[in-house]
């Protein structure tokens, strides 16, 4: 996102901050359907059918309308769809700035996704043993190919799953985001059974995820290319029992702004506060059925059963829509250091 996006994105945090409803970010799983079989993920067992083209289209019309700027597209596997790069630019031609999540291994065979998005975020859990184990055998050669097609196209950004797999692995994963030009992120284990199912056997203990996430955080004060911000990882690190991944308690110090300021779409055109409330969430209504609008506005009139989670991208949301500044500088220079990356590995290419 440039300089003008970044400010009527604040401007339309500052309007959310007075008090306005508005779903400025909105993370849309277009499909179940995936080629990978993680071990931490159980969407694609889910099996529901896609919504067609038009459909999309339309909820995606209505969310500009509603004053979106920003759609991340997840699912599954978004490049599952035949149709996923004309959603994409459709979406980019609507004015929001499009970013999709993929686990990498249909990059390289449908490259032309990479024109019509504005940034990637690759799933990557580290070197060989420790991907394949978190997800299955032969993922790391495919999200590494995926990486050598990416690098110097688009900006990239991975995402890493913590897990008792590669908690130990943040250098390698280092060196791997040095190679191939990308900034880091860091989840742990936080899907909710509907989508995740049972993970204890993967979960580390609550020391070892907080010595990462202070590791994460020297590193980044170091320079390592680490897009979290320095807010985030320091109260990471003070997670009491990362098993529990929602509690009510303002834990890093303001509330949640999901169905607020921003909002989950499931892949039947539901619309919930977040991806952890995706099926435990009473009241949720459907785009298709009520209009897009209507079914945001209806989250805020319901009380969130939580105020703080594990999962890393919501509490930045919630530090940069409460006009955070340290944060918003932070990600503000992460973004320009992505920038960068992209330069520095376009021309290496060349």
């Amino acid at each position: 996102m440039n300089f003008a996006g970044q400010a009527r994105m604040g401007i339309g945090a500052l309007r959310c901050r007075l008090g306005a409803k508005i779903p400025l970010n909105v993370m849309v799983s277009v499909t179940d359907r995936c080629p990978s079989r993680c071990s931490y993920c159980q969407i694609p067992s889910r099996c529901r059918p896609d919504l067609s083209t038009e459909q999309w289209k339309d909820i995606f019309r209505q969310m500009a309308e509603a004053g979106t700027m920003r759609i991340g597209v997840w699912g599954g596997e978004p490049l599952a769809r035949a149709d996923i790069v004309e959603l994409c630019a459709y979406a980019r031609e609507l004015g929001m700035y499009v970013s999709l999540d993929s686990n990498g291994y249909l990059i390289p065979a449908r490259s032309e996704i990479l024109d019509n998005i504005d940034h990637l975020v690759l799933s990557y859990d580290g070197p060989k043993e420790a991907h394949d184990k978190n997800r299955e055998e032969g993922s790391w050669e495919k999200v590494t190919a995926a990486f050598e097609e990416a690098s110097g196209k688009v900006r990239l950004w991975s995402i890493s799953v913590l897990t008792k797999n590669n908690i130990h692995l943040l250098d390698e994963i280092m060196a791997t985001a040095e190679k191939y030009g990308f900034m880091t992120t860091f989840q742990t284990l936080h899907h909710n059974d509907t989508l995740g199912g049972n993970t204890s056997e993967m979960m580390p203990s609550a020391d070892e995820y907080s010595k990462a996430f202070k590791r994460l955080l020297e590193m980044k004060k170091a320079g390592a290319p680490i897009l979290l911000s320095n807010s985030y990882l320091n109260a990471a690190s003070r997670w009491q029992d990362y098993s529990r991944t929602r509690i009510m308690d303002r834990f890093y110090g303001t509330s949640c702004k999901a169905g607020r300021a921003y909002c989950n779409i499931d892949v039947d055109g539901t619309v919930y506060p977040c991806s952890l409330l995706i099926g435990e969430y009473d009241g949720a209504m459907n785009a298709l059925d009520e209009g897009f609008k209507k079914a945001f506005l209806n989250l805020s009139k319901r009380e969130l059963p939580c105020n703080a989670c594990t999962a890393s991208c919501y509490p930045e949301y919630n530090y940069l829509y409460s006009l955070n500044v340290p944060v918003a500088l932070d990600w503000v220079r992460g973004v320009k250091r992505t920038d960068k990356l992209l330069l520095k590995m376009k021309r290496t290419g060349e």
